[in-house]
């Protein structure tokens, strides 16, 4: 299974369901205003008009002042319904055969840092990273897995996107 497959399913699975994005977003520090969210999929298409629109989650690389590049695996703006505000969730999957790059664990809070309020980036005030994983991969890397805010298991995916079910039984 591959693991943009996966990164795919869950993106959508998040777009396509509301149910899925608030059981997503309460895990999250952002569980208060879950109801409020709105997922700005069509605008994140929109401000990358060379690319997919199916890939508005994906490909969201930037360049941080020390020069080292990065992506984040799923990037997933939302807006606050009545107000002007826009948060973020950026999302490391690490799928059953998968494994951390040097400092990529690191990395991810100071991308959404860096990426925060910059138009290019969606113009987003607050952020959330969290890792997407098996349990078992989060037991081995427990020291790296407390650099994001949130850990969600595949093991508790697969409750609501099957393909996560299949990674789980073929690993």
């Amino acid at each position: 299974m591959k693991e943009s497959d996966l990164d795919r399913a869950f993106a959508e699975k998040v777009r396509d369901c509301r149910e899925f994005q608030s059981w997503i977003t309460n895990r999250t520090k952002f569980r208060e205003i879950s109801d409020s969210l709105h997922l700005l999929d069509k605008e994140q298409a929109e401000s990358k008009p060379r690319k997919n629109p199916d890939n508005w989650w994906r490909h969201w690389w930037c360049r941080l002042e020390d020069g080292t590049e990065s992506e984040t695996d799923i990037f997933l703006v939302f807006s606050v319904l009545g107000t002007h505000e826009r948060v973020a969730l950026h999302v490391e999957d690490k799928p059953p055969h998968g494994e951390f790059t040097p400092r990529q664990y690191e990395n991810y809070e100071r991308r959404a840092h860096f990426m925060s309020g910059k138009n290019q980036f969606m113009n987003y005030g607050e952020y959330t990273t969290v890792l997407l994983a098996p349990m078992a991969f989060a037991e081995r890397n427990a020291d790296k897995v407390a650099h994001f805010d949130v850990f969600i298991s595949y093991e508790d995916v697969a409750e609501h996107v099957e393909m996560f079910s299949t990674a789980l039984r073929e690993a």
